[in-house]
């Protein structure tokens, strides 16, 4: 009564508004629970597999760092998208390649839950047969998802991520992990050099995990940023924060694989 009451006032409300006031007044169900690992670490995520994540690596590389690199294989290979070779390369250099949806298309405009595990499916079965693996991690395209959708997902990865703004801390949304905005869409956000030491000193503390979502190909996002990112990274060491993979990070925890749950049973949660 209460999933279909939320349900009800969320249709009204602004795109991402209702994700939250589902979250909020419902509250994770036990598959979304994950308990952010004590030793805190930053995570570096470049969305959409343009050829300008290549400037990020170059970054990351400089510092002996892995990156996660969200990818739509409908996209690989096309004018200014990196190719299957490129991805290659980055996994096996260390770098996590993750899920960002076949088409690229928002995965709450599926006509129900069947048609999106078959696009995530076929997608999927793309990534494999080109010798990328299985990806564990998921960043939603535009970051739109609802109970339905986290709860689909979760029969293919094992978490997330949304374009919510947060540092995930203590018991996190498995499949709704929040982010950083850095460089592009940093929106009334303050982004200066002083706001984001600011927000790993507070993390470094324990117990916290600041992501940066970077969109390198996008008009806000320019070599300024690469330096600032460089300046960060050498930050967060110098705080003992590690720099690691979404992977690397949760550990053995990603080795359980998706934590899904039927159908029947996430509806009448």
């Amino acid at each position: 009564m209460l999933a279909r009451l939320v349900g009800a006032v969320a249709k009204r409300l602004p795109s991402h508004a209702k994700d939250r006031i589902e979250e909020a007044l419902l509250g994770l169900r036990d598959f979304e629970r994950l308990p952010v690992p004590r030793q805190s670490a930053l995570t570096i995520v470049c969305d959409d597999g343009e050829l300008n994540d290549l400037d990020v690596v170059q970054v990351l590389d400089r510092h002996g760092v892995k990156g996660v690199f969200a990818v739509s294989p409908d996209l690989i290979g096309r004018p200014g998208f990196l190719d299957y070779e490129q991805l290659r390369r980055l996994r096996a250099d260390g770098h996590e390649i993750a899920f960002h949806g076949t088409t690229h298309d928002p995965f709450t405009g599926f006509a129900d839950r069947a048609a999106l595990l078959k696009s995530v499916g076929r997608g999927m079965r793309q990534l494999e047969a080109e010798a990328l693996g299985t990806p564990s991690t998921l960043i939603y395209p535009f970051g739109r998802h609802n109970r339905a959708v986290r709860q689909a997902v979760s029969a293919h990865f094992h978490c997330a991520f949304t374009t919510w703004f947060g540092i995930n801390q203590g018991a996190a949304n498995r499949y709704a992990i929040r982010r950083i905005p850095f460089g592009a869409y940093t929106g009334k956000l303050p982004a200066t050099e002083a706001w984001y030491r600011g927000l790993l000193e507070r993390s470094a503390a324990g117990g916290c995990w600041p992501t940066l979502m970077l969109h390198p190909a996008a008009p806000g996002h320019t070599a300024t940023h690469h330096a600032l990112l460089s300046r960060l990274i050498d930050h967060a060491k110098n705080l003992g924060m590690p720099v690691q993979t979404v992977v690397a990070h949760l550990g053995p925890a990603m080795a359980d694989g998706p934590v899904g749950v039927p159908v029947d049973t996430a509806q009448r949660s």
